[in-house]
């Protein structure tokens, strides 16, 4: 906290705090098609508040530096500004005057979500797959946890128990914000890894896919009346009706180096 004063004052006291805010979404009823009423309250179960100045006379010479360090909680929120999941961060400094004036200064700041790695996961840990009258349809991944920036990696196999003509055979990332009453999904992105091919039972079939997570985007969080997952789907879009070929699992996304 840096102080400057055109002329001399006098400070009796001077805090800073740091203050999470989510806000959501509130239906009055079920039967309320609408969106609901949006209302914020603080994230954080006490407030974080410390003191750094008392009883001090400021002259217009020099500025006044003073330090305050804080420790977010464990259980706190990421930053998260998204279309309808909003949880902001913010630090203020107030310092009230002998005079009795008061003076206030805020300032946004973001809390990175960290990874959660679970040690000691096997292959399987990091396999899905689905059985249907056509095929049977598997995703192998590297790693389900990763960074904005990164990259989700790995395999998608296919084994045809007929011959069918596919359009499209693709990976897409999917995410859903929640906040309270309210949901929005969409695709963020999404990779084409073969069009226009036959594909049949004689032997099996491997696309190596790298689908980059775009650089600025959501962390996975769930807290209060706010979430934010994600989803990595495979898809074998085929000629015939009502026979796409889909599987898909929950990742994770971080948003700290």
């Amino acid at each position: 906290m840096t102080i400057r004063s055109k002329a001399g004052v006098k400070i009796k006291t001077g805090q800073v705090e740091l203050a999470c805010t989510e806000q959501s979404w509130h239906k009055e009823s079920p039967r309320d098609s609408g969106h609901g009423k949006l209302g914020s309250h603080s994230a954080l179960s006490q407030p974080l508040v410390q003191s750094f100045i008392a009883d001090t006379e400021i002259t217009s010479e020099e500025p006044v530096v003073r330090y305050a360090r804080f420790q977010i909680p464990d259980q706190a929120p990421p930053t998260v500004h998204g279309s309808i999941a909003q949880v902001s961060w913010e630090v203020t400094g107030r310092l009230e005057m002998e005079s009795g004036n008061t003076v206030a200064a805020s300032s946004e700041i973001t809390v990175l979500a960290p990874p959660v790695v679970h040690a000691g996961r096997s292959a399987a840990d990091l396999t899905e797959e689905a059985t249907f009258t056509g095929c049977i349809l598997t995703m192998v991944l590297v790693n389900d946890v990763v960074g904005v920036g990164g990259y989700l990696e790995g395999e998608l196999r296919a084994r045809m128990n007929i011959t069918d003509q596919v359009k499209d055979i693709r990976m897409e990332l999917h995410s859903t914000e929640k906040s309270g009453d309210r949901e929005d999904e969409s695709v963020r992105e999404r990779i084409s890894l073969e069009k226009d091919v036959q594909l049949t039972s004689e032997r099996p079939y491997v696309w190596a896919f790298s689908l980059p997570v775009p650089e600025r985007t959501l962390p996975t969080v769930q807290n209060g009346r706010t979430s934010v997952s994600w989803r990595l789907k495979a898809v074998v879009d085929t000629d015939t009706a009502n026979a796409e070929y889909h599987l898909e699992r929950k990742v994770q996304i971080f948003t700290s180096t």
